[in-house]
């Protein structure tokens, strides 16, 4: 009886163990079966998921092409990446759901003059994780037909050799990001910043110019304070119209001197008030200085681009190269120092900026790179009709919907950098017409005061005979009396 039982209990054991092993097995060959599944129907056509993109629904389908493909169905190769969705998204589910990148490569469809049907497949492994680089990634279509990859493709030469690429739909440079430092950039001279030394010029010869004009009509009526030697009327000629108005020193004889001074005073207030608002400016600037770190020991690069081989290059003077994933990793790294910058594409930099622009900037571009496009292998029929086609897109009005719908930093630069420009300092031509108008009155003021002075002359002469006529007349009279 007790060996009857050990053998129960044994063959127990070995049920259980291969039990065990049948649920782990289906496990593995559902999750298998599940990723074939999808690489064999991934016809975005079928999917609910990317209803937002051009992709989506059979309308754009019906169209009628005037040609043949000779590609009908068209295996289109997708990255899964953890980060940047806002380019290419991949769920937990295997199922693409669009991404800016995907739009564009739907949008193209649109323009190919054959129908052509897409299967999107993502590159992962059995696990459902990425299979590897874009190298890689594009590695897998080498000597291939009828595939594509619809993703942020980078041109490099060295893919070259084996892929080719249709016009980049995007520009692409590597910047630098690094933290900001807040600046207020003020110096002794600053209050003088607001106009341009022109304009200063300017301002000082019309004020000489008012003091000349009142010199010549004070003096034409004879001013006793005009009475003085040359070299004083020089300073009389600046100090005559201030010391009026503020301290009242001066007497003004003639009322043209009067327009003129109002004239002159009018200006100087206005002039005064656009310098006010604009110094304010100057004063509350906050500038955002790109703070360069003493080394680049540690440098970020965004997992699976080109950039790890770009950073270990010698001449460029980095240091080690740390991957990472997201935009979030990009704070978290230069937050807590684990990196001295992070270098990447503009696209993704400003991506960067728009959420996180308050404390750190772009610095760059430090190296220039041909662009961002889709990816088709060397020899293929399709690369030329999808060039045109991104032609189309970037010319049109849907690549900037598109920039807005997926909301990429680079459509906002401005709001995406808080770093603001300098006030731009005013010149001449922002007071020309106050200028013209103040030199027309004085300049008329002249002219009427000479001639108010002519007409009065001409009615004093002979006023002043008749009265010495009289004057003479009454001393011969009193002259005959006393003899």
């Amino acid at each position: 009886m007790e060996h009857q039982n050990r053998i129960s209990f044994f063959v127990t054991l070995i049920c259980v163990y291969f039990l065990v092993d049948f649920v782990k097995a289906s496990e593995v060959h559902s999750k298998a079966d599940m990723i074939n599944a999808a690489i064999q129907n991934r016809s975005i056509l079928d999917q609910g998921g990317i209803g937002h993109d051009a992709c989506a629904g059979p309308n754009w389908q019906n169209v009628t092409k005037q040609r043949n493909s000779v590609c009908p169905k068209l295996i289109v190769w997708v990255p899964k990446k953890p980060g940047f969705r806002e380019f290419v998204k991949v769920n937990e589910e295997l199922n693409v759901e669009g991404g800016f990148s995907i739009a564009i490569f739907c949008h193209a469809l649109q323009f190919l003059t054959f129908s052509v049907e897409p299967i999107f497949i993502p590159f992962v492994n059995e696990k459902g994780e990425t299979k590897g680089t874009y190298d890689d990634l594009l590695l897998n279509m080498k000597d291939k037909t009828c595939e594509a990859v619809a993703g942020d493709v980078t041109i490099r030469f060295n893919r070259t050799q084996y892929i080719n690429f249709t016009i980049p739909y995007l520009s692409s440079e590597v910047y630098m990001l690094v933290h900001g430092a807040h600046e207020w950039n003020q110096t002794l001279l600053t209050f003088l910043k607001p106009f341009t030394w022109r304009l200063w010029i300017t301002v000082i010869g019309a004020c000489i110019f008012i003091g000349v004009a009142i010199a010549i009509l004070e003096y034409r009526v004879g001013n006793p304070k005009f009475a003085i030697p040359f070299y004083q009327k020089l300073v009389m000629v600046i100090w005559f119209p201030i010391s009026t108005f503020y301290f009242r020193e001066g007497k003004i004889l003639n009322r043209c001197s009067k327009v003129v001074l109002v004239m002159w005073l009018s200006m100087i207030f206005i002039v005064v008030q656009i310098f006010t608002a604009t110094l304010s400016s100057w004063l509350t600037l906050d500038q955002l200085r790109p703070k360069l770190p003493s080394n680049y020991d540690h440098v970020g690069y965004q997992n699976g681009s080109f950039l790890k081989e770009f950073i270990k290059q010698e001449n460029n003077g980095f240091g080690k190269p740390i991957p990472l994933k997201t935009v979030e990793d990009f704070k978290n790294a230069l937050s807590n120092g684990s990196v001295n910058a992070v270098i990447d594409e503009l696209p993704y930099i400003e991506l960067f900026l728009a959420k996180y622009g308050s404390d750190y900037m772009k610095f760059g571009p430090i190296n220039r790179e041909s662009g961002i496009a889709f990816a088709f292998p060397r020899g293929s029929p399709l690369v030329d009709d999808f060039s045109r086609a991104v032609i189309n897109i970037t010319e049109s009005k849907i690549m900037m919907e598109l920039i807005e719908k997926y909301d990429l930093g680079f459509a906002t630069a401005d709001k995406s950098q808080p770093n603001q420009p300098h006030p731009q300092s005013l010149d001449v031509q922002s007071f020309i017409g106050l200028f013209i108008f103040m030199s027309s009155v004085t300049i008329a003021a002249i002219i009427w005061s000479e001639i108010s002075l002519m007409y009065g002359n001409s009615k004093v002469a002979p006023l002043a005979s008749t009265v010495n006529s009289m004057h003479l007349r009454h001393s011969t009279d009193s002259l005959a009396n006393q003899l």
